[in-house]
């Protein structure tokens, strides 16, 4: 090895950061390793493609780091692992990996790290800072959102396949994507059927074939919440060999479209902070990322949100953290379970839940982000939250043991599939409900894509091991799935429109403009009369669009939420407008979307069973004063002694 390789010592400020990188001096060589055990490299190349052990001297320590330097070594093309005494393993600081078999294939041996990553030009292209506020979220899986063979484009299931539906996110109207996780990860699971779902996601392991022995089709972890190479893109998701490149490509291409890209990431409890921070940097350094969803046990997001370069970068958490740190931090924002489950609940009709979703419609925080969603990534997706009242996972191989049993989810009088046209109509409508009250309300509205056409998973409330239709997006959209899109698109062009509906000030329910309206106020069968008792489903919510017009009069626009969750019709009173504007309706969730819009007629409003309407306000010419009603005024304004002007 003396012959093949000069070992130098490195100096002790350059034994930072961690992993194996080429300098002008050589290959430098950094990791930690504890105990006494002999620990260094397994070197591949040309001369070498068996690997060469080269240890790392004992004495070359800071701590429990070890460091060296391979003196004038530039071999662009090597691979290596680290080995700690019989153990050998791949670098989790590594910046790339051999890309050695597609998605699902057992590795005949372990990918081997790469030193190397090719310069990328980036151009003019700048992070995407859109405020909480602002933000319409969409989550996708990078293989499911285009593997389907009805999506359409070139490279399914791939990096360059999601950008391919770049287009379409536009015309949606979402401004931030949120990928599954990304990074690099075994998808092939241990064959213990014995462990808990907890215990798989923890474990990160191969299990390959005995020697003539036949190969069973491997289960495999879709989702990805398991411990990975932090540092590389899952090469397996892109359709070239520099999925680096391919990742890149992606980002840009958001980019230039105005669309944000985050990332999620499992972190096991027993990883330190520091190295947390460490991931999250280099991903908005190196990849131009925008934002993250931590997903962990543990995290210490006071310390993760203080870190200046994260200071504009999103940084959301919730549902796997137990405490509540990080408050008051503006780049945090909390994934709301309870507007999730309690907005299911009372679309449903359940009893008792007017005051929570009042709640839930004005939550909001000035220091954090309040992030709302009715269906996400683990549990129904929406059109599945109105057609099945239990899970049906049996495709997992569990004995539908698996997933939650707390789904808030109700099937309009038939589970599964209905060829019924009042089924059909009601779950429609009860979908657009969803729509309507999400991005009505103050919150970060979250979708998971495939929401907006009614995208189904056959009731499969858990499908995290089902790389198949059941998980992927199936773009040959229904009738119904149409419509619903159409509606989605409408809904979200409303929110981004009109100020009042996502500006940062906390709704009060006061006049604090002294302008004659409260900010929000709530409306029942007469106006300025909610009821709010137990058994009430219906309620009436009034934006005062002067809240958000900061000084521009085309945005003063009312709005007003006629809200009816009951199984009869109902109708309610709408508020006096001021002058010089009455109320049209613009949208109801029980019919297809107006042409044009049309007067309220009166001062009440019939709201049909398990609808929602929505009334906004134009501007109308006030009548003009008729001459003898002038000159009676003039006369009284003469009895009461003024003096005429050439007095």
């Amino acid at each position: 090895m003396q012959k093949t390789f000069h070992v130098k010592q490195v100096d002790r400020a350059r034994m930072y950061p961690l992993g194996v990188s080429f300098e002008e001096e050589g290959l430098r060589i950094s990791e930690v390793c504890e105990g006494t055990e002999e620990a260094g490299i397994v070197l591949y190349d040309r001369r070498h493609r068996e690997g060469v052990r080269i240890p790392f001297p004992e004495n070359w320590r800071v701590g429990a780091v070890r460091a060296m330097m391979l003196a004038g070594y530039q071999d662009r093309n090597c691979s290596y692992l680290f080995y700690r005494g019989d153990e050998v393993y791949q670098d989790p600081c590594c910046k790339r990996v051999e890309t050695v078999c597609g998605y699902g294939i057992r590795k005949p041996s372990l990918p081997r790290c790469q030193a190397v990553s090719e310069a990328y030009d980036w151009g003019n292209d700048e992070n995407v800072h859109i405020p909480y506020e602002k933000m319409i979220l969409y989550a996708l899986h990078v293989r499911g959102f285009t593997k389907h063979r009805s999506s359409g484009v070139k490279w399914k299931g791939t990096y360059a396949g999601v950008a391919e539906k770049i287009p379409y996110m536009q015309e949606l109207g979402i401004n931030m994507a949120l990928l599954m996780p990304a990074y690099e990860f075994d998808e092939i699971m241990p064959e213990n059927t014995a462990q808990t779902m907890e215990q798989a996601v923890l474990t990160y392991r191969q299990e390959l074939p005995k020697p003539n022995e036949e190969e069973k089709k491997p289960r495999l972890n879709y989702w990805g919440y398991q411990p990975g190479l932090y540092y590389v893109p899952k090469s397996a998701y892109a359709h070239s060999k520099d999925a680096a490149g391919e990742f890149k490509d992606m980002v840009r291409a958001f980019h230039k479209a105005g669309i944000g890209v985050s990332m999620q990431f499992y972190f096991p409890p027993e990883m330190r902070t520091a190295d947390i921070l460490d991931v999250l940097k280099y991903w908005v350094l190196e990849y131009h990322i925008d934002g993250f969803h931590l997903m962990s046990a543990s995290l210490a997001m006071d310390v993760i949100a203080d870190e200046p370069l994260l200071a504009e970068t999103m940084l959301l958490t919730g549902e796997w953290n137990a405490q509540r740190k990080g408050e008051g931090r503006r780049n945090v924002g909390w994934l709301n379970d309870g507007f999730l489950y309690d907005v299911r609940r009372f679309i449903k009709g359940d009893d008792n839940m007017i005051n929570q979703f009042l709640f839930h419609l004005r939550e909001d925080k000035a220091e954090n982000g309040i992030i709302n969603s009715i269906a996400r990534w683990d549990g129904f997706r929406l059109v599945d939250l109105v057609s099945y009242e239990r899970k049906h996972n049996e495709e997992n191989g569990e004995n539908n043991t698996d997933g939650t049993d707390y789904n808030c989810s109700w099937n309009c009088g038939v589970e599964g599939k209905s060829r019924k046209k009042s089924v059909q109509e009601l779950r429609l409508r009860q979908m657009k409900n969803a729509i309507t009250i999400l991005l009505m309300s103050r919150g970060t509205p979250l979708l998971y894509s495939g929401d907006e056409f009614a995208n189904t998973q056959e009731g499969n409330n858990n499908p995290y091991c089902q790389d198949n239709e059941i998980a992927w997006i199936k773009w040959n959209q229904t009738s119904a799935g149409r419509e619903l899109l159409e509606y989605t698109k409408y809904m979200i062009g409303m929110r981004k429109a009109h100020d009042i509906l996502y500006r940062k000030t906390l709704l009060r329910g006061i006049d604090t403009l002294s302008c004659g309206f409260p900010d929000i106020s709530f409306h029942g069968r007469e106006a300025w009369r909610p009821d709010t008792s137990p058994a009430s489903r219906c309620m009436g919510i009034m934006y005062c669009g002067f809240y958000g017009a900061e000084g521009k009069p085309e945005q003063e626009c009312f709005f007003y939420i006629a809200v009816n969750m009951h199984w009869q019709v109902n109708y309610m009173g709408l508020p006096k407008l001021p002058k010089g504007k009455c109320w049209v309706y613009r949208a109801s969730t029980g019919k297809e979307l107006p042409e044009i819009e049309e007067e309220a007629a009166s001062q009440e409003i019939c709201v049909p069973a398990r609808t929602i309407v929505l009334c906004t306000t134009k501007d109308v010419p006030v009548e003009t004063e008729k001459p003898a009603r002038k000159n009676a005024r003039a006369e009284r304004s003469g009895k009461k002694g003024l003096k005429k002007p050439d007095e």
